[in-house]
């Protein structure tokens, strides 16, 4: 097996092919490096790698479903044991853990390897991966273009192939928006799905989810099986799924009814590329049977945007000096970026009855929302206004923190809404503009139903496949 042929196999081909003794948990890793050293240079999507780690468990014996496979960090949460983080930021040394988190330790229970970590930007906090200390992360499509964030380092390792999974977590689009630009598939799971221990409850107030970036459909769903159930602890979990998430992948989903929105009832501006994505998808989802509505739930985009940025500035002012302590060092502009620096200002002037009012309207949107979808069982709407954008539009150090914010939700109106509800939503690869860059579609479902965004992404992965589709800049591109 060559390089080329190890990218072509999903996560579950290259464990049953380890498995088989078609080739050796070692080769396997030994073929991520390879293109780690010939492709990555060019893309910067790995900011550390364990070799001298992933060749010790390479040798080890596991039974696992994923034994073998090489997985990718990131350098955020879902801590892993010996591996480095600096959360994208100067603020920090390079911090290491001495445990697993829960959904790390189960990953590895099923034998998947870690290999390193993966580029994000400051503090996990914008939708484009071009951090000050790690530098930009390319894009494998055209390397002007952003990988989108947080966890664009992951979405662009398994875009061009140098692992079939890659770590990711999701609090406003962190899985979704990299899957999009990079033209791959991510799933937030639903709120307490994944557990978040050993340590902590909720990330982010409850708009964090752990879970994976994938190329294929069954990848995500096994990974899901092997992460999901609460853990010693947790303040609260999702029901427990009615079968295997990598049963419900291959069973059809049946006459859905599903609800398309264009976001023009948020005031959100679609790009032409976007739109035309969107009815090409609205046009399969109709050949496959389904029954597709105009419809949006009700709620305000602004408020959303106000409300999103309240939380997320008060969880900035409260982890990041606590960062600052732990390595020493003052928060200024050597250290964090300029925009990350006034949401650490404001989060610290918010009173708590704003923070109050930010929950509230949390649970609030998640009535509203559920309450919508007892009518249809999938939303559907582009992940993105844009086609990703070019490298340097969303930047975290610029000196205008009020314009790097509207340019951000500008980007992305639509993801944080299942974030702030807690439920499970997807990009799919369904689109691609002329220029080649590829463009997600986003179904988003109620609550603990994964089942059914798994079904219809089985059946739409079968009518329109893309795993043929590959970046200018991948395995499939180089005789590495």
């Amino acid at each position: 097996m060559d390089s080329r042929e190890y990218a072509d196999c999903d996560a579950v081909e290259l464990a049953l092919r380890i498995r088989s003794g078609v080739l050796s948990a070692q080769e396997a890793v030994s073929h991520a490096y390879r293109l780690i050293d010939r492709i990555d240079p060019d893309i910067n999507a790995f900011v550390s790698r364990e070799e001298v780690a992933a060749r010790r468990d390479a040798g080890t014996t596991s039974s696992g479903p994923l034994a073998g496979v090489p997985i990718a960090m990131k350098d955020c949460v879902g801590f892993a044991r010996g591996s480095p983080r600096r959360f994208g930021s100067r603020l920090t040394n390079v911090m290491q853990f001495d445990h697993d988190d829960e959904v790390i330790a189960r990953y590895r229970a099923a034998g998947l390897i870690p290999i390193g970590t993966t580029n994000v930007p400051e503090f996990s906090s914008s939708l484009s991966t071009e951090s000050v200390l790690h530098g930009p992360c390319r894009n494998p499509w055209n390397p002007a273009h952003s990988v989108g964030g947080s966890s664009g380092g992951a979405a662009a390792a398994v875009a061009y192939g140098a692992v079939p999974i890659a770590y990711a977590n999701d609090s406003a689009g962190s899985i979704r928006v990299p899957a999009s630009c990079c033209g791959v598939f991510g799933l937030r799971p639903s709120r307490g799905r994944v557990p978040t221990g050993p340590l902590l409850g909720e990330i982010w107030y409850g708009l964090c989810s752990h879970h994976v970036i994938t190329r294929s459909v069954r990848d995500s769903a096994v990974a899901l099986d092997i992460g999901a159930g609460i853990d010693v602890g947790a303040p609260y979990g999702a029901p427990n799924p009615v079968r295997p998430y990598a049963e419900e992948c291959t069973i059809a989903p049946g006459r859905l009814r599903i609800a398309v929105s264009d976001g023009a009832a948020q005031g959100v501006a679609l790009a032409g590329e976007c739109s035309e994505g969107l009815a090409a998808t609205v046009e399969l989802l109709r050949e496959l049977g389904h029954e597709v509505y105009a419809a949006s739930p009700e709620y305000s985009g602004a408020e959303l945007r106000d409300r999103v940025t309240t939380l997320l500035s008060v969880a900035l002012a409260e982890e990041v000096p606590a960062l600052a302590a732990d390595a020493g060092r003052d928060i200024g502009p050597d250290t964090v970026e300029a925009c990350h620096r006034e949401l650490i200002e404001r989060g610290k002037r918010i009173a708590a009855t704003e923070l109050s009012r930010a929950l509230n309207y949390r649970t609030a949107l998640g009535r509203i929302l559920g309450h919508f979808l007892l009518d249809y069982d999938v939303l559907l709407t582009p992940t993105l206004a844009e086609p990703p954008v070019t490298l340097g539009t969303i930047d975290a150090n610029s000196q205008d923190v009020d314009a790097y914010l509207e340019r951000m939700w500008n980007v992305s109106p639509f993801a944080a809404l299942a974030n702030l509800c807690g439920v499970p939503s997807m990009s799919v690869p369904l689109h691609w503009t002329t220029g080649g860059l590829p463009v997600g579609m986003m179904f988003t479902a109620a609550y603990a139903n994964e089942g059914t965004l798994f079904r219809l992404a089985g059946q739409v992965e079968a009518a329109r496949p893309w795993r043929d589709r590959h970046p200018a800049l991948s395995a499939w591109q180089t005789n590495a």
